[in-house]
């Protein structure tokens, strides 16, 4: 098939009245690398943030063609537009399961080329596959990342359309994902609402347009700016979607048969699964004009939609939403109507794969996915030394008994930041962690790389806060109303565990708010004749960011009462990797032992309304 693009460009853009600020958008060609897409592909360069005034073309598509508008281009209809679709796949491109590595992202590619063969020559049909971002981030694939590994490689290879940004993309920091993606040959990353550093700007789109046999298929991307934690990323720009969506309307809608928004905002605003701010697809949805664009593609939640059709509560507004869970278990699949002769789109059929019941592309497993899973073998089977046996580093303990007394595996983690701080060279007090970091326990036994990545999957780096001692008085105030009490049910309430230099009591109300932190003794004296004096303490990217849905609950039940807020405190971000930092201090230790801080020494206390201490063996 003629891989030259078959797309007419632009005539002048009107403006909208009154005049504005000239911010003109920019077209330029974006090529595949994967051979016989049978489809064209541009990208928009710009600022989607302000309102667009004009539209402008790069030389080397313009000289050929002319813009016209959808309706003036004849199409032969009906035509089938299939969009493949997935989110949320956090790298997990095979699953290494006990009993060998079970093909993951290879049966994705089984169903896409099964279609593109499909339509291969039928001038009524087109395919596309698009994805809605987190690509990367949470899965033991990551491991890989130092080593030049991202799955936008693969997705060049097979010819994925598009990416939305997520906000887990950015989670090794903006300069680690503008490598990345000029690596990979600037795989089309898109965020509209994003107002890129200097470092994104030549790696991060706000939208594309694609060419599908004669059809134009306009894409948005939107990011949310939820749960932003990596060394740079909490400090980047975001604008409000809706606005963003309507600057771009005017310009893409006239000339787009198709106009998509591939969405990592999240589904709803009260999805609990994952942070929503602002905005998520559904109130998207409601807020832009009716039926203003034919299809939202979704992500961040981990939602499953649609999973045997599409279901009337997931259009909203006259727009559908969709959404295909996370780590590659679904294949999202909508098919696109183009009828009539103005053709308009209709969402006429939606459904979600299961992945596991799809065939295996051998072809591709063998040559891309194989050698990838072989060095991430040999990589996650590094031994890193032994683990003690101690109750607190088990599973049960873990997941139980985090919030309810002293950890010892909270000791050692705190003492692991803090030595590791240190030995980088920065002036820092004390350190502090919460259990969203810990994803399970370690058996006592020796372990690898491997092992310790199943604790700790996430990409959480070093960040230092400076505080009073009245604000750590406040602190651990706060943290006192956040401790597991006997018969309620246990939530991520985001408590925090110390390093050695603090000791306390918790004092258990009758009610939660009722709480409160006695005998504060820092570096062994009292708080209280410490309130003016300034410390450094060193924790993660993520501490307490599971807690938000608890919080907001909290808050809402008891709005008399401030819950303590760490981001208002000044604050440093470091590109130190937490699971990194703290394989340095195993190795330094011989591996997760009592030398390394895995002990109880009563720096924490709680008790009942009676006085009884809760602390069990």
């Amino acid at each position: 098939m003629n891989s030259q693009p078959n797309l007419p460009l632009p005539k002048p853009f009107s403006p909208p009245e009154p005049a504005l600020v000239p911010n003109p958008l920019r077209l330029i060609p974006a090529p595949y690398q994967a051979k016989n897409q049978g489809r064209s592909r541009f990208l928009f360069v710009g600022d989607a943030t302000q309102p667009v005034t004009e539209l402008t073309v790069d030389p080397n598509i313009s000289s050929r063609y002319q813009m016209l508008r959808a309706a003036d281009l004849t199409l032969v209809a009906p035509f089938r537009l299939k969009i493949l679709h997935f989110n949320d796949l956090h790298g997990r491109i095979a699953h290494l399961a006990p009993e060998g590595n079970i093909a993951v992202f290879s049966r994705l590619v089984s169903r896409y080329r099964q279609q593109q063969q499909k339509y291969a020559h039928n001038p009524q049909a087109g395919v596309l596959l698009l994805s809605a971002g987190d690509d990367m981030v949470g899965t033991p694939f990551d491991a890989l990342v130092s080593e030049g590994y991202h799955p936008y490689d693969l997705y060049q290879t097979l010819g994925v359309d598009a990416a939305a940004l997520g906000n887990h993309d950015l989670d090794l920091g903006t300069q680690a994902i503008a490598k990345i993606i000029q690596r990979s040959g600037n795989f089309p990353l898109l965020s509209a609402n994003l107002r890129p550093p200097q470092r994104l700007k030549s790696c991060i789109y706000p939208a594309a347009l694609l060419d599908v046999q004669g059809v134009r298929v306009g894409i948005i991307g939107l990011t949310t700016p939820a749960q932003m934690k990596g060394s740079d990323a909490r400090n980047l720009t975001f604008s409000d979607p809706v606005q963003v969506v309507k600057n771009l309307l005017p310009l893409l809608r006239p000339y787009c048969h198709v106009l998509i928004i591939l969405s990592h905002l999240g589904y709803d605003l009260h999805s609990t699964s994952a942070a929503v701010v602002g905005y998520g697809d559904r109130q998207l949805a409601a807020a832009l004009p009716h039926g203003a664009v034919d299809l939202i593609i979704g992500g961040h939640t981990h939602h499953i939609l649609n999973e045997t059709g599409l279901n009337q509560d997931n259009i909203v507004n006259g727009i559908p939403i969709v959404q295909a869970g996370t780590l590659g278990r679904f294949l999202g699949e909508v098919t696109i109507t183009l009828q009539g002769d103005h053709p308009a789109a209709t969402v006429t059929n939606a459904k979600l794969w299961a992945t596991a019941d799809l065939p295996v592309d051998q072809t591709f497993e063998k040559k891309q996915i194989m050698p990838i899973v072989a060095s991430l073998h040999q990589k996650l089977n590094h031994p890193l030394g032994i683990v003690i046996d101690h109750v607190d580093l088990g599973n049960d303990a873990v997941l139980n008994d985090f919030a309810s007394r002293e950890s010892a595996f909270a000791n050692f983690i705190t003492a692991g930041m803090l030595t590791q701080a240190q030995a980088q060279g920065y002036a820092v007090d004390l350190a502090l962690t919460d259990a969203a970091v810990l994803r399970t326990g370690l058996p006592p036994d020796t372990f690898v790389y491997g092992d310790w990545f199943a604790v700790m999957p996430h990409a959480d780096t070093l960040r230092f806060f400076q505080i009073t001692g009245q604000q750590l008085l406040m602190l651990l105030q706060d943290n006192a109303q956040r401790a597991n009490r006997p018969g309620e049910p246990h939530l991520e309430r985001g408590f925090v565990q110390f390093s050695r230099q603090i000791r306390y009591k918790i004092q258990l109300g009758k009610q939660r708010q009722a709480s409160r932190a006695t005998a504060i003794f820092v570096n062994g004296r009292p708080l209280e004749e410490q309130l003016a004096q300034t410390f450094t303490f060193v924790t993660h990217s993520f501490i307490r960011q599971a807690a938000c849905h608890w919080e907001r609950q909290f808050s809402k039940q008891n709005p008399r009462l401030a819950l303590f807020n760490l981001d208002t405190l000044p604050s440093k971000d470091t590109e130190l990797l937490l699971r990194d930092v703290l394989i340095a201090h195993i190795k330094a230790y011989g591996g997760v032992t009592k030398v390394g801080g895995v002990f109880r020494d009563g720096r924490l206390v709680i008790l009942e309304g009676c006085g009884q201490s809760l602390v069990q063996p």
